[in-house]
């Protein structure tokens, strides 16, 4: 898909990242059939309401089926599943087939779902990232950019967004954080869950530098991808580094290689967010739903 040999297909992207690391289980059409039949039902519930003209017609459908309690999906909408949710002990929590089953995600399934089904009915949602976090962008009636927090059900402002995930002004001026993604850089992050996939199973690599690589061709500012690259190099240096006799031209070349990637991590205006502070936002999230009568099934 990013080289241009087949269209860019972030549902299938999605499926074949998971599939992956499921050893090959998920079957894709099944996966197809169970979204175009959400789908049915979204465009339905579009032409009940007379909704068809309007230009986010689409989103709102979308958006109603996950956050609402509504007959579509059965009186059951998609909320946050606090177990797990970074996945570091399942990988697999990450995975929206997991939601697909469960009605419970993270801000990684949650946003990628949100997006697969804005495409299954012909509508248009971007991702955007912030430090370890996923959410949706798209245009509002009036061509404007609207953010939408799926882990809560919310749409926050630009200053919330910058406040609570406290993401540096160098970050947002360098593009990493807080713009729509492009396609392309939508199946990028699909590399990264690759990569991210593998690692759980067989750890760091030659691979893992493979596929970070090759995504980051397309999305050359992205953080995550960057990390994985100079975490990798760290790894594999100190393997090297272990061996009884170790080879100082690779050596050499690591380190080198792994300055370079912190290097530009740095230049992009990198400030670790704290993991107690990403913790704490994701326990308010109840907390906001409560307020405003979001209440989980």
């Amino acid at each position: 898909m990013l080289e241009g040999k087949t269209p860019v297909d972030f549902k299938r992207a999605v499926f074949v990242t998971e599939s992956a690391y499921l050893n090959g289980s998920l079957d894709y059409q099944s996966f197809c059939a169970d979204i175009k039949a959400t789908g049915v039902k979204l465009k339905a519930m579009i032409r009940s309401r007379g909704l068809e003209n309007y230009k986010t017609c689409k989103n709102w459908a979308v958006f109603s089926y996950m956050i609402d309690t509504i007959p579509v999906n059965d009186y059951q909408p998609f909320t946050y599943d606090f177990d797990d949710f970074r996945g570091d002990k399942d990988w697999s929590k990450m995975f929206i087939t997991k939601l697909m089953k469960t009605r419970k995600g993270n801000c990684h399934s949650l946003p990628y779902f949100y997006k697969i089904l804005c495409e299954e009915i012909g509508g248009e949602a971007s991702l955007a990232m912030g430090p370890n976090h996923v959410y949706i962008k798209h245009r509002d009636e009036k061509g404007q950019w609207v953010n939408i927090e799926l882990t809560n059900g919310g749409f926050p402002r630009d200053q919330w967004i910058i406040k609570e995930l406290a993401i540096t002004i160098e970050e947002i001026k360098n593009g990493v954080y807080m713009r729509p993604l492009t396609d392309k850089e939508s199946i990028s992050m699909c590399l990264f869950d690759l990569a991210c996939g593998y690692r759980e199973k067989s750890g760091y690599d030659n691979f893992v530098l493979q596929i970070v690589n090759t995504a980051l061709k397309y999305y050359p500012n992205s953080l995550e991808l960057l990390m994985t690259k100079a975490d990798c190099y760290h790894v594999i240096g100190k393997q090297e580094k272990e061996k009884n006799e170790p080879n100082k031209k690779a050596l050499d070349t690591y380190y080198l290689a792994y300055t370079t990637t912190v290097d530009k991590i740095n230049s992009l205006g990198y400030q670790e967010m704290p993991k107690e502070q990403y913790d704490e936002w994701v326990r308010s999230v109840a907390a906001e739903k409560k307020k405003r009568g979001i209440t989980s099934q």
